[in-house]
């Protein structure tokens, strides 16, 4: 990444944290990703009170009612949800469930071919996406020889089948993009970035 383009970046970076939210209202927002470890309680019921993580398929085992998927939520939805389960199934009248997130999952991904270091790239642990363009950045920056214009991402879906994205990288870092044209990374993603043919 030459000069011009790392400083119109930053720029841009620096932009994005002035306006940063409060660190309560993007936790209350977080929507909840597997491995992630969440306290499940119900007021009032100390047996009930539990530590789980949520399993590779997105559900936690809530105490008496089983495996309740909650991957996907934030905690005021899974408290609603495990709620409105324990009603239906006769189990408490109107409980007062409080779900809690103690511990974020490692999320990464891991950037490879013509950064200035490869390898794996942490999220924020409370984000469940990444920027293409931080990541790369994080690793590094386009080597002078990179091909910006055809970063090929591949990802897993649920059931172990692969896609592939072709990005254009270079046009994100200009500022040249549409709005639409964000392409923001999943844990697990691999990114890599081929050589360019002179």
């Amino acid at each position: 990444m030459n000069s011009y383009r790392l400083c119109y970046f930053l720029i841009g970076i620096l932009g994005t944290l002035t306006a940063a939210e409060e660190p309560s209202a993007v936790a209350s927002r977080y929507r909840m990703f597997s491995r992630d470890l969440v306290q499940i309680a119900v007021q009032g019921e100390a047996d009930v009170t539990v530590d789980r993580r949520i399993d590779g398929f997105g559900e936690v085992n809530v105490p008496l009612l089983g495996q309740v998927k909650i991957a996907g939520l934030t905690a005021a939805e899974a408290q609603s949800l495990i709620a409105q389960r324990y009603v239906k199934e006769e189990i408490f009248i109107r409980p007062e469930v409080v779900v809690s997130l103690i511990e974020y999952s490692p999320k990464e991904v891991m950037v490879l071919g013509q950064v200035g270091k490869q390898g794996k790239q942490v999220f924020a642990p409370e984000a469940v996406a990444l920027s293409i363009v931080e990541a790369i950045t994080s690793a590094g920056g386009f080597t002078r020889i990179a091909k910006g214009d055809s970063v090929r991402v591949t990802r897993k879906d649920e059931r172990g089948a692969e896609q592939s994205f072709t990005v254009n990288v270079e046009k994100l870092i200009e500022g040249r993009a549409d709005a639409g044209d964000t392409f923001l990374l999943q844990p697990g993603d691999v990114v890599f970035v081929p050589e360019r043919v002179f």
